[in-house]
């Protein structure tokens, strides 16, 4: 079913999109590890400015083209009016794994961070930004465009493997085990179908309500991921069920929970 065939000016998208998030993934392998602190000054004073500041620049560069694709195809996204119901899907889905991982005894929380409204403010930019950064491209523009070519349902699938497969050098650079790798994957290209399934039911609005909420309760609330500035210190104890320190998304049990949601949010758009 391809409807629309590839255009240059497309895949100049796609490979836009492409070297934006690998070259962004890439220069966290030259930011300072937090061994010490006088170690990552060290560091960071050998860092560019420009490396510093990649990821921040990739992002805006994901906000702004699809923008400017959209305006020039004389095209509007697709908004919906549904964000809260995604912001509680993605809260319900993270408080479900934290809960049940504190209930099992697979982590105990430590303390609180004394800095934790910072975190808090500083989490709520960092994820709104990453939360548009990546659902203006993916959901916004590379959905539709595959939807045209290949049909709805197989433009989920799609979708969601070429943004699971673009983070893999990102994922390499954790130093995980291989099966540690594999759930990643898994579990990140599952939550992406999620997200497409947000955007085909609302729109952008919902689809940007569960990514960040996903995200920020995930790093910034329930610090189930080390070193995004949680407000809570968490111990992590095996690493297979609950992703240690590289958060549920390298789990088990994360895997568990969004294959779950993705079984129930499945059949109940189709009763609808």
């Amino acid at each position: 079913m391809n409807r629309n065939p590839v255009t240059k000016r497309t895949l100049i998208f796609y490979l836009v999109i492409t070297l934006v998030i690998v070259v962004s993934s890439i220069s966290v392998i030259w930011l300072p590890k937090e061994n010490s602190v006088s170690k990552s000054t060290e560091d960071s004073a050998k860092i560019p400015p420009l490396i510093a500041f990649l990821p921040f620049i990739a992002y805006i560069v994901m906000i702004l083209l699809p923008i400017i694709y959209k305006r020039q195809d004389k095209e509007s996204f697709v908004w919906g009016h549904r964000f809260f119901k995604g912001v509680y899907l993605g809260f319900l889905l993270m408080t479900m794994i934290f809960l049940i991982e504190l209930a099992s005894g697979f982590i105990h929380i430590d303390d609180l961070t004394p800095d934790y409204q910072n975190a808090l403010i500083g989490g709520i930019i960092l994820q709104g930004i990453v939360a548009f950064g990546e659902e203006l491209p993916f959901r916004g523009y590379i959905l539709p465009d595959m939807a045209k070519k290949y049909g709805s349902w197989n433009a989920v699938f799609l979708s969601s493997a070429f943004f699971s497969i673009l983070h893999i050098p990102s994922i390499l650079t954790l130093n995980l085990s291989q099966t540690n790798i594999i759930i990643m994957l898994l579990t990140i290209t599952i939550a992406e179908v999620l997200l497409a399934l947000c955007y085909l039911y609302d729109g952008l609005s919902m689809s940007i309500g569960f990514h960040f909420t996903w995200n920020f309760f995930q790093y910034h609330v329930y610090s189930l991921r080390q070193d995004f500035g949680g407000i809570l210190k968490i111990t992590s104890d095996n690493q297979l069920i609950t992703g240690g320190t590289f958060g549920p998304e390298a789990g088990l049990l994360g895997l568990f929970v969004v294959i779950l949601a993705f079984i129930v949010v499945f059949f109940w758009m189709q009763s609808r």
